[in-house]
């Protein structure tokens, strides 16, 4: 199965999400917290939307999305 983006998350999801609240972890760490899949696609960082989605997680309450972020090489050619 193809992992896809944060931002392709939110753009399939899109309308449909109502105002549910989002929280965004990496690992054991919350990265951010969102009002709605619309405000994190509009208040996020680009590294937070390009970051690859691991698990959603949804409740009454709130959705969880379990991330990874993309990685950057620090090497010079």
């Amino acid at each position: 199965m193809r992992k896809i983006t944060v931002l392709d998350f939110c753009s399939r999801i899109g309308i449909a999400s109502d105002e549910i609240p989002v929280v965004v972890k990496a690992g054991i760490n919350i990265v951010g917290r969102y009002r709605s899949l619309y405000k994190l696609t509009a208040q996020a960082m680009p590294d937070l939307l390009e970051a690859k989605v691991q698990s959603v997680t949804s409740t009454r309450e709130e959705v969880i999305l379990q991330i990874t972020f993309k990685d950057f090489s620090t090497k010079r050619p």
